[in-house]
C-alpha cells in the first residue's frame, strides 16, 4: 500500500463557527493505481489534496506514505521535492521559460544539474511524443498541449504519488482522451500511483478505483 488516509478530519474556523470539512474520512491508494475521487465543489476535494501534500495540517487521524507515518516531524519539503508530483487545472507554466525550460525546473530545483535535468526532460518529451514543442512558449501551445507539459513536469522527477486537481477540467473531449493517455503510460512506465479529483465522470475510465466524497466522507 503507497498511501493510508485513515479517519482524517479537518474543521475550519468561518465567522466564529467551526465548519467540518472532513469527517473520519479513510481510503487507501495501492501502488501502481490510478485512484479518482469525485465531488461537488465545496465537498472537501482541494482541501484533502492539500493535506496531503502537506500544504494544510488535519486536525486529527494518521496518514502513512510508503510505510512511513506522517507526523509533525516528516519532511514535507523533501516530500514534495522528490516523492510527489502535483498537476492543478490550470497549467500554471512559466511565460518566459519554454516547455522544456518548464520541465526541467522541478528536477533543478531538487539538486540536479541543468544538463542532467535537460536529459531527463528530452526523454519525457520523446517518450510521450511531444519533442517538436520543446522549444515553444506556453501562449503558443494548445489548452491540451499545456496540461500535458505540465504532467511532464510533475512527473520529471519520478515521483511515487500524483496527485491530480480537475487534471481535464478546462480541456476540450479530444484533449481529455490524450490526457487519459499519458496518465495509463504513466503507471505503466513509471511506477508512479495516481489520485484524481473530479467532476469529470470520464476519468471513471482509467481508474482502478472510484470513490465518492460526500460531507467530508468517501462514500
Amino acid at each position: 500500500m503507497l498511501l493510508k488516509i485513515n479517519k482524517i478530519n479537518k474543521s475550519f474556523e468561518i465567522n466564529n463557527q467551526k465548519i467540518k470539512i472532513l469527517n473520519d474520512l479513510s481510503f487507501n491508494i495501492d501502488y501502481n493505481e490510478i485512484v479518482s475521487i469525485y465531488g461537488a465543489s465545496g465537498s472537501g476535494k482541494s482541501t484533502l489534496l492539500n493535506i496531503i501534500s502537506g500544504l494544510l495540517h488535519f486536525d486529527s487521524g494518521e496518514i502513512i506514505f510508503n510505510k512511513e507515518l506522517i507526523c509533525k516531524d516528516f519532511d514535507f519539503v523533501k516530500f514534495r521535492k522528490n516523492e510527489l508530483g502535483i498537476v492543478f487545472q490550470e497549467d500554471y507554466l512559466l511565460k518566459e521559460f519554454t516547455v522544456i525550460e518548464n520541465i526541467m525546473l522541478p528536477n533543478i530545483i531538487a539538486g540536479n544539474s541543468k544538463d542532467e535535468a535537460q536529459k531527463k526532460a528530452i526523454d519525457l518529451l520523446k517518450n510521450f511524443n511531444l519533442l517538436s514543442i520543446k522549444d515553444r512558449y506556453s501562449n503558443t501551445l494548445s489548452g491540451g498541449e499545456k496540461q500535458r507539459v505540465s504532467i511532464l513536469r510533475a512527473i520529471i522527477n519520478n515521483p511515487k504519488l500524483i496527485l491530480a486537481d480537475e487534471p481535464t477540467g478546462s480541456i476540450d473531449e479530444s484533449n481529455k482522451e490524450k490526457i487519459f493517455s499519458l496518465f495509463q503510460n504513466i503507471i505503466e512506465e513509471y511506477n508512479s500511483s495516481i489520485l484524481i479529483v473530479t467532476h469529470d465522470n470520464n476519468v471513471s475510465k482509467i481508474s482502478n478505483k472510484i470513490l465518492n466524497l460526500s460531507k467530508g466522507k468517501i462514500k
